[in-house]
């Protein structure tokens, strides 16, 4: 299957830079124009900079992919569906996007799940609601999450700041701080607790109900943290501190790239689709320019910086004796994660109707809503099915943006987002094995779907397109292996040994060399944060104004 790049809507007659590059000269060039890209060239050109972005693909944003995959007028967003911490990433007010034309609806009804035994459980923005749908599980539960969810707004949003939106620091220098907040409670749960559980512990020492605990464990896994490894634990305040900030981009998620690359270009930046980099020029150590895959060769007259992933980086594009000893072993070592994401969309007539809105009608009304898990345990029993290579039995989780968005489908009409965790390579047969097995996958999930919300047999599907794991390592070469977000997230692979201890603070062995992308604290969701964080880096070593908040 091909992706063209349908949707293409050029902001205010501005257009990306598609021609062939002759040499030329900037202050500071940029590698990759997906979000942190975007992002951080914006920062740079409006502090005066003169910076330019080389882009391999045809269109800018990455994961911020919207295209008509079913059918014309059906807008799907590809890779990224969810936009978790908008409002609380600084980005989105320095950069002023809603002046670009971003805007976001976040819906009342959050999340939900469906059970086998016809009881289903919503998250709402409003925890009054929220609870009261666990009550109807379990009064006790319904009172334990709330306890949990206040104590953890009591300081989440003050440590956010410090855990995602600066350069990291270590867990003993996290639990200092803490201490020094005078939250000593709290310091001790983090980083004694916390860090030698994985979430289903956690979730069987405070709860009784496995379909509320099953809810939770889904909902850390579908942020990329896998509910049996031990130590993840440790991000529960992250999870419950923003279980209700989850936003739907209007228009599509790659409205966002537009926002960002039409800022960008008014702040005098330059964006060069269809060039790929094929080297990092380096001079007595220290990166000087880019050597282009036509040949071109673009001069830097102070940074360099990299959004893209380790192994293009630093074994493809670097020389091996610009870097120190083992290095670059290191960079190759990082780990990937073990699973990827199978997504089906899909046109449809009309939106589903769960038979569990008899138990709670609310769940109806939910964007998000998982199809199949009962407990943790069946969540683990996935863990173990995928690290083996096998094909899970079919549990999705689904989304259906119209309900929020009318403009991404035609009027009386809807898309639909299937998506399922799943392994990169299958056994046997690895990657390529997806080519016969995705259809036949996508069916179990369709069927799985329907056998929860009945109305959407009979015609309510009128067609439907794959993306597996190897689809997205097909058509995003830095997403190695269909690895969405930029490296493994583990005890061992989180803060300050994120990508690895000698690469966590955006700096590189090779001078004004910075990395700025997913492969950085804190991880490959949409916050900014790798580019924020590179960012204040770039400050300190440039005596860059701080203009921004």
């Amino acid at each position: 299957m091909t992706y063209d790049s349908t949707l293409r809507t050029l902001p205010r007659g501005l257009e990306p830079e598609e021609t062939p590059m002759a040499d030329a000269t900037f202050d500071a060039v940029i590698i990759g124009a997906g979000h942190n890209g975007l992002a951080l060239g914006t920062y740079l050109a409006k502090s005066g900079l003169d910076v330019a972005i080389f882009e391999k693909r045809a269109e800018e944003g990455g994961g911020l992919c919207t295209e008509e995959l079913t059918r014309p007028g059906f807008l799907h967003n590809v890779h990224c569906n969810y936009h978790t911490l908008v409002g609380v990433s600084p980005v989105y007010g320095d950069l002023e996007l809603e002046k670009h034309g971003l805007r976001y609806v976040k819906p009342e009804v959050q999340m939900g799940s469906v059970f086998y035994d016809g009881t289903a459980l919503t998250i709402h923005r409003d925890l009054d609601k929220t609870c009261a749908s666990i009550a109807r599980l379990s009064q006790k539960d319904a009172d334990t999450f709330r306890r949990l969810v206040e104590e953890t707004k009591g300081y989440m949003d003050l440590i956010l700041t410090t855990l995602m939106f600066t350069p990291p620091l270590s867990m003993n220098d996290i639990t200092k701080a803490l201490v020094a907040w005078g939250v000593e409670d709290k310091a001790e749960f983090l980083s004694v607790h916390l860090r030698r559980l994985a979430i289903n512990d956690f979730l069987d020492q405070h709860f009784e109900s496995v379909n509320l605990k099953e809810h939770i464990a889904f909902l850390a896994s579908l942020g990329g943290y896998s509910s049996d490894r031990k130590g993840l634990a440790v991000n529960l305040p992250l999870l419950g501190g923003k279980i209700d900030n989850w936003h739907v981009c209007v228009g599509g998620s790659h409205a966002l790239a537009h926002a960002l690359w039409e800022g960008f270009a008014q702040a005098g930046g330059r964006v060069f689709l269809q060039h790929g980099v094929d080297r990092i020029l380096v001079e007595k150590g220290k990166a000087v320019g880019l050597k282009l895959d036509d040949g071109s060769t673009i001069r830097a007259r102070q940074l360099v910086a990299s959004s893209i992933n380790l192994e293009q980086t630093f074994l493809k594009m670097l020389d091996p004796e610009v870097l120190p000893d083992g290095f670059a072993e290191a960079a190759e070592a990082s780990p990937h994660m073990d699973w990827s994401y199978f997504s089906v969309h899909l046109a449809m007539t009309k939106p589903p109707e769960y038979k569990a809105a008899q138990f709670d009608p609310d769940i109806n009304q939910a964007w998000v809503v998982n199809v199949g898990y009962d407990s943790p345990a069946a969540i683990n029993k996935h863990w173990e099915t995928m690290r083996a290579g096998k094909l899970p039995t079919a549990c999705p989780n689904a989304a259906v943006n119209s309900l929020f968005d009318p403009t991404d489908a035609p009027e009386g009409h809807y898309t639909g987002l299937l998506r399922h965790f799943a392994p990169y390579s299958l056994n046997p047969g690895g990657p390529e094995a997806w080519d016969q097995m995705a259809k036949e996958f996508a069916v179990s999930c369709i069927e799985k779907w329907q056998e929860a919300a009945p109305n959407l047999k009979n015609g309510a599907i009128l067609d439907w397109a794959t993306y597996s794991p190897q689809d997205i390592s097909r058509r995003i070469a830095n997403m190695v292996q269909g690895d969405w977000m930029g490296g493994l997230i583990d005890l061992e692979n989180m803060l300050d040994q994120r990508p690895f201890a000698e690469l966590s603070q955006y700096q590189t062995p090779v001078k004004s060399l910075y990395m700025c992308g997913a492969t950085q604290h804190p991880h490959g969701f949409i916050t900014f944060a790798p580019a924020s964080n590179a960012l204040q880096v770039i400050a300190d070593d440039y005596d860059l104004d701080r203009w921004w908040r």
